[in-house]
């Protein structure tokens, strides 16, 4: 068999390989838990051409620590959140979309830590149908390139396995409210041990902005509000904020609903929704109107986040059951799923990484090999 013809082999198998097949496999988004009842891996080796998953689900004390590979978030209160970031140093998102690992505000949920001081402002609101937390972080601090303008992390993805492949998040945040968290702060509470999966949830960082959107799965509108297919129009589209007035400071408030993300009303009066092109510039046709907030109370980063002990254990993996209490990004355009992915900073500006297919890479380097 000639060079050329094993090598047009080769690309036929790529081809194939890049079809929707996986598409037989479960989406990620309809896997559905009971806290702590939760497997290994939620993914495992069944996430298609980009699996096997990287890290595991069940994540306690024997995981927590600088090593951890648990990729199971929680986002309960100002005080008590993850972010999705990654597990190797000076990553960017574009790469690292399928294997980020959650970084945690407080011990207890078998993941990494965020650094004392990475964190230098944030709010958070309790809106009526979701949960969301927006910031500004040295992302430096959380294992990402300080350059990186990012992208986002969301149930979906192209081949609806997910960006972290396998990673899934619960709350106890469902419910409460401004005052309800000031309480928990004077008290020293950490809320109610019972944990609701969210299946809905959107998470952009980059630029050294962060923010996360967990919808309310009793909403029925909980898809729209999270809705995952506007990745490069960042927060400022997708999680309604005043970020201007955020960084150096630590808010709570209760708030209305944002808009979902591309539905705007026309000058006439007509509500529309705009779609994300596929190519070409990326601009909404729309500015945004910041839903109204009450009940706001400050506190300082003191009371909201403590010291991030010395991390003693290798993270290896648990065995049995769920975490004693326990966050890849751009939902691609590509077939292939390795996201084309972006974000905005808070002045609005989009990165895009497009990595190279594992498998591309390989067959490519085999041809080159066999040509030499």
């Amino acid at each position: 068999m000639s060079l050329h013809s094993l090598f047009a082999i080769s690309l036929l198998a790529f081809a194939h390989a890049q079809t929707p097949a996986s598409s037989a496999l479960e989406p990620l988004a309809s896997k559905k838990f009971t806290f702590p009842n939760i497997p290994y891996q939620v993914t495992g080796d069944q996430g298609g051409i980009r699996g096997p998953q990287a890290g595991y689900n069940i994540c306690n004390s024997t995981t927590e620590g600088s090593q951890s590979l648990c990729q199971t978030l929680f986002l309960n209160s100002m005080s008590d959140f993850c972010i999705w970031s990654s597990s190797k140093q000076d990553d960017t998102i574009g790469v690292s979309e399928a294997y980020e690992v959650a970084w945690c505000t407080k011990p207890g949920h078998g993941s990494r830590l965020i650094p004392p001081g990475a964190i230098t402002g944030a709010q958070w609101l309790y809106a009526k149908n979701y949960l969301q937390v927006v910031g500004f972080i040295d992302q430096s601090m959380v294992n990402l390139d300080p350059t990186d303008m990012g992208g986002e992390l969301d149930p979906h993805g192209a081949d609806e396995q997910g960006n972290p492949l396998g990673g899934i998040v619960f709350t106890n945040g469902f419910g409460q409210s401004a005052s309800s968290f000031a309480q928990q702060v004077s008290s020293n509470s950490s809320g109610s041990t019972s944990f609701t999966q969210v299946v809905e949830w959107i998470d952009f960082i980059g630029s050294g902005v962060f923010c996360l959107k967990m919808c309310n799965p009793n909403d029925p509108n909980g898809p729209q509000l999270c809705n995952h297919i506007y990745d490069e129009i960042g927060c400022n589209f997708n999680a309604l904020a005043d970020y201007g007035q955020i960084n150096g400071t630590y808010e709570v408030c209760d708030s209305d609903d944002m808009t979902p993300p591309g539905v705007f009303t026309t000058a006439p009066g007509q509500t529309t929704t705009w779609f994300q092109p596929q190519t070409g510039p990326v601009v909404p046709p729309y500015t945004t109107s910041i839903p109204a907030s009450s009940n706001c109370q400050t506190f300082s980063s003191n009371q909201l986040f403590l010291a991030a002990p010395t991390p003693t254990t290798t993270g290896s993996a648990a065995s049995g059951s769920g975490s004693g209490g326990g966050t890849t990004a751009a939902a691609s355009r590509s077939g292939s799923g390795s996201a084309a992915s972006a974000t905005a900073s808070p002045g609005g500006a989009v990165a895009i990484g497009a990595p190279v297919g594992g498998l591309a890479a390989a067959l490519f380097g085999a041809f080159i090999t066999l040509m030499a």
